[in-house]
């Protein structure tokens, strides 16, 4: 609950003025610190000083070190405080304590601007004392709530009211916890002749950090300021800077709200840069940032446009080195598959020097040592494959490149096992190219297409079969007619051409929307960056 005055309502005033020096039970800073009151964030939420030693305690709050450590010693959460300190003064793990450089660095420019000492830090017996002033009046609040027992329904009402309030406050602190870091980052970002290269690396690392952690954290960083300041930052040269940058970017874009702000903000040029000769961590990222932003269907068409394509197909190949791993070309794939979905960005991949025959090499890719991980790309080209078949510059690119008898050897050879999903997409990719290619027909028959698909034409029901009939009908020249309006029979969607791809296809084992990214691991796309 705020007090009017920029600090906790649990917190003691910040200062105490020389005229009434009993208005504070707490040390008073130098005179000096009077002239200019601090930004609200540069004080510590419990003992509402200037910070000397700020730290960041997970789930990402900042407080002066010497205040949180006496919080858990005395097993005491103010209610600033979303870690339980009383779980970790009874746990042998010691709490985590993260320097936050960002904030302390945007203190002392802010003490050196106006002229002031910096702040000194708090002896660990005054902090304790501030802390032990402070549990009195979180028990006699909790108190409050807990005495004088109500009948049923109004016991039930006032619980729920609580909670409301809980999660009000809740709420509240975290807008004013994101606005705080927008501000210490932009400070950083922005200050009189530059940052200097390490407080560029302790604010990417701070906003990577705060990003992975809340929704509505990412929810009140994305704004267009920040945004802007992103940018150089990843063009930086230094490699941390640059895949902090871009980590962030992905974090940012987890949220649905945030993925066309981004795309407007002018990130996308970068990120394409940073996929073209960044360092390697980045290009993860960036190519992870790319496929985040290309589920939202309205920024396929800026993706494209914007050269993503090219240095998306160069990763996923594993192009820039021999250390480029599963991760960074899964994430070009899931990329590449959801910004082939626009019909204009198919007939740009079909132009695109080397991308057919990079996505058959994928599609046909063994890898003995990690099969499962050859597998997963190879699912992913054929998906890309049957995107491109849905355009007349596609079907003649993959005709062009041998795909017809890549993807017939894929069927029969094994590589896409009966019933799952990589034949699904192999038979999608054949029913596009037999669209009305008379081309299509010598190619599939030259190719054994016909003894491939038979066995699925033959069995039993579902999308898979009747697309392999007609298919079958295409090459023998009987299946003349025009594709039914979209959501008849087996069509359900209409590719962009006037062709048509199976509506079973379109939803069967969709890719799963990104969530959040770990930080520094190699984990899934469910986890936090």
């Amino acid at each position: 609950m705020a007090t009017g005055t920029g600090r906790p309502w649990w917190a003691p005033p910040p200062y105490s003025t020389p005229e009434s020096p009993s208005a504070s039970p707490f040390p008073s800073p130098p005179s000096s610190s009077f002239t200019a009151d601090p930004p609200a964030e540069f004080l510590c939420p419990i003992s509402g000083s200037l910070m000397s030693d700020p730290v960041i305690v997970p789930p990402g709050q900042t407080f002066e070190r010497a205040c949180i450590q006496a919080c858990a010693a005395l097993a005491f959460s103010p209610p600033a405080v979303a870690a339980d300190l009383a779980a970790s003064a009874s746990s042998s793990s010691p709490l985590v304590l993260i320097p936050n450089v960002a904030l302390r660095t945007a203190i002392l420019n802010w003490c050196d601007r106006l002229g002031l000492p910096h702040p000194a830090p708090l002896s660990p017996d005054t902090a304790h004392d501030i802390v032990r002033r402070l549990m009195p009046r979180a028990r006699e609040d909790h108190q409050s709530s807990t005495e004088s027992p109500l009948p049923g329904p109004q016991a039930a009402a006032a619980a729920a009211s609580v909670r409301v309030r809980r999660q009000q406050s809740a709420d509240g602190f975290l807008q004013q916890r994101g606005e705080a870091l927008e501000e210490e980052i932009m400070a950083v970002l922005v200050s009189d002749g530059g940052a200097t290269p390490a407080e560029q690396a302790s604010a990417m690392a701070s906003l990577r950090q705060a990003t992975r952690e809340n929704r509505e954290v990412r929810r009140q960083l994305c704004t267009p300021r920040l945004l802007a300041a992103l940018r150089p930052m990843l063009l930086s040269p230094d490699a941390g800077v640059q895949a902090n940058a871009a980590a962030a970017v992905v974090n940012l874009s987890l949220e649905p709200e945030n993925k066309s702000r981004i795309v407007r903000s002018g990130a996308v040029s970068p990120l394409v840069d940073v996929l073209r000769g960044g360092a390697l961590e980045a290009r993860d990222h960036a190519a992870g940032a790319i496929y985040s932003l290309a589920v939202e269907d309205e920024n396929r068409a800026a993706i494209g446009v914007l050269g993503a394509i090219p240095p998306l197909l160069e990763l996923f190949a594993g192009g820039g080195g021999a250390a480029v791993g599963y991760r960074a070309r899964r994430e070009a794939g899931m990329a590449l598959y959801h910004v082939s979905l626009s019909g204009m960005n198919r007939s740009k991949l079909a132009r695109a020097p080397g991308a057919v025959r990079t996505l058959l090499a994928a599609a046909e890719a063994r890898d003995r040592n990690n099969e499962a991980d050859a597998a997963a790309l190879r699912r992913l080209a054929v998906m890309v494959l049957a995107n491109l078949a849905g355009c007349a510059d596609g079907r003649a690119a993959l005709m062009d490149g041998g795909a017809v008898a890549a993807v017939a050897r894929l069927m029969s050879g094994g590589g896409a096992a009966p019933g799952s999903a990589e034949e699904e997409y192999c038979i999608s990719a054949l029913y596009g190219m037999s669209r009305g290619s008379m081309r299509f027909r010598g190619l599939a028959r030259a190719a054994g297409v016909e003894a491939a698909l038979q066995p699925v034409a033959e069995g039993g029901g579902g999308v898979g079969r009747d697309m392999a009939r007609r298919t079958l009908r295409a090459m023998r020249g009987e299946d003349e007619e025009a594709p039914g309006p979209a959501g008849a029979g087996m069509l359900g969607r209409q590719w962009d051409d006037g062709s048509v791809v199976s509506e079973g296809l379109v939803s069967i084992r969709r890719p799963p929307h990104r969530s959040n990214y770990g930080a520094g691991t190699a984990g899934s796309n469910t986890t936090q960056f």
